[in-house]
């Protein structure tokens, strides 16, 4: 697998981690783009853990083009 974290804040609690989509998607939609793309932040957040010996405490996927964002839940990482 490929692939870049768009951004990582550390905090007290864990990791924060953040992915970009330049997905247009309506609000309606979030839950099928969070779906989509909830396996890729998994992922990324299983080779922090690996990497670091930190939990991720919060994992969004950012949609700047459809103005929000949506919080993966920690279940599905």
């Amino acid at each position: 697998m490929h692939g870049r974290i768009d951004l990582l804040l550390e905090t007290k609690t864990g990791w924060v981690l953040l992915d970009h989509k330049a997905n247009p998607a309506p609000r309606d939609r979030w839950d099928q783009v969070a779906q989509e793309h909830g396996g890729q932040l998994s992922v990324y957040a299983d080779a922090l853990v690996r990497a670091t010996g930190r939990s991720v405490a919060e994992a969004w996927i950012v949609l700047p083009v459809g103005a929000g964002a949506i919080q993966v839940a920690a279940s599905e990482l």
